[in-house]
């Protein structure tokens, strides 16, 4: 009974069911264990615990069991978990508080194993965990050569074909940047992924499988992949940073797309639900809003576009795009009717330029600040905006348009 329960639990861990593995555990532990089986039992805790991303809790464990049992076999399990759990450490630390002698305690054990154990049975894993140390330290070619190696090494984990194919597809992504090839890898990734598998790691393959059909120009391919990594990531509560991911690359995914803006808005929408609000600046939050913005004001909602692109200022105040947003911010305030911030926001982003040195020159700026003080009844200083307009030389189209409305300008301003 005993043996079929630790299988069952093996069964379950294979598979993310970590919940089920742990109450299955603590049940197991409260029996009546030999020094061996308990031993065991312990290290498939501290297994669970590390899939529940506790890998201090996990690295705990590990010292109790390696004191229970002297089985060589059993120890290089130990080893092996010993350095998932200090890599683990490294990759869940927060940001700035990370410590690279958990990397060097994992390369470690993973050196130890592929030099002193060369016929361990789950030799491939150890040197896929290797190949993710060097691409943590800028490494590919190194990294590349690893994972090759994975693939050549027998391994107990079904799943580890996948991951390889995965990494590969990563590195021509993104330090080869060879798309139609990292695709190929990134197929053959999602077609070895074993199905008795957790569903939760095609989330971040099918995220980055839309990010390379996005860049090679196929969409409607990726907003499929997009969609499939959401739905199986909406599964579990579990899976908050794998599911915002997926969103924010869905909003970017349609925003490129023409007539999608109440999916931008409905994904983006949903990305600030589940995220946390930042104390301060934050690039990926200002992102968020602009194109919210762009979305809010090409469905007509010009008050929330507004709104959206100040918000994108003011989690990215160094935004090097804060000209557009300023003039995309008064054009939303000018389609709501509300000129005075229309004004406003012109005159901020006019003073910016001119406390950095920078020239005001595109016509269009000008053009919003004469058309808000038009609408104020404020006629010279929109006849003055009028013309700075004018002097820019826009096209002949809108020259037409501009000196239509200037004359409008001086002649109401003569009557006043």
């Amino acid at each position: 009974m005993i043996q079929e329960a630790i299988q069952q639990i093996h069964d379950w861990l294979m598979v993310g069911d970590v919940r089920r593995a742990e109450t299955a555990i603590a049940k197991l532990l409260r029996s009546d264990l030999n020094s061996s089986d308990e031993a065991r039992v312990i290290v498939m805790r501290a297994r669970a615990r590390l899939l529940a991303a506790r890998p201090e809790e996990a690295l705990d464990d590990i010292s109790s069991a390696k004191a229970r049992i002297d089985d060589p076999a059993f120890q290089t399990e130990i080893l092996e978990l010993a350095g998932d759990a200090h890599f683990a450490r490294f990759e869940l630390a927060s940001v700035g508080f990370a410590d690279r002698s958990h990397v060097r305690a994992a390369q470690e054990c993973y050196t130890t194993l592929i030099r002193e154990h060369p016929d361990y049975p789950n030799l491939g894993w150890i040197h896929y965990q290797s190949g993710r140390i060097y691409l943590t330290e800028g490494q590919p070619a190194a990294a590349l050569q690893c994972f090759v190696q994975a693939l050549l090494n027998p391994s107990a984990n079904p799943a580890l074909t996948a991951y390889c194919f995965e990494r590969l597809g990563f590195i021509h992504v993104y330090e080869q940047r060879e798309l139609p090839r990292a695709l190929g890898f990134l197929d053959k990734a999602l077609y070895t992924y074993p199905r008795t598998a957790a569903p939760v790691w095609i989330v971040r393959l099918q995220t980055l499988r839309a990010r390379v059909l996005r860049e090679l120009g196929r969409l409607a391919e990726a907003i499929n992949a997009i969609e499939t990594a959401i739905e199986i990531a909406q599964q579990t509560d579990e899976n908050r940073i794998a599911l915002a991911d997926t969103l924010l690359t869905a909003g970017e995914l349609y925003s490129q797309v023409t007539a999608h803006d109440r999916d931008v808005v409905s994904r983006l929408q949903h990305y600030l639900q589940i995220t946390r609000k930042p104390l301060g600046v934050d690039v990926a939050w200002s992102r968020v809003h602009e194109m919210l913005g762009n979305a809010y004001f090409n469905l007509g909602q010009y008050a929330a576009a507004a709104g959206a692109y100040q918000d994108a200022l003011t989690y990215n105040p160094y935004h090097p795009w804060e000209t557009t947003l300023q003039y995309q911010t008064a054009r939303a305030y000018y389609q709501s009717d509300d000129y005075d911030r229309a004004i406003e926001a012109i005159e901020k982003l006019l003073k910016a330029a001119e406390m950095e040195g920078q020239a005001v020159t595109d016509y269009r700026i000008y053009d919003v600040l004469a058309s808000a003080q038009f609408a104020r009844k404020r006629y010279a200083e929109a006849l003055t905006a009028y013309d700075h307009a004018l002097s820019l030389t826009p096209p002949p189209a809108d020259l037409d348009k501009l000196k239509r409305y200037r004359q409008f300008a001086a002649e109401l301003m003569g009557q006043a």
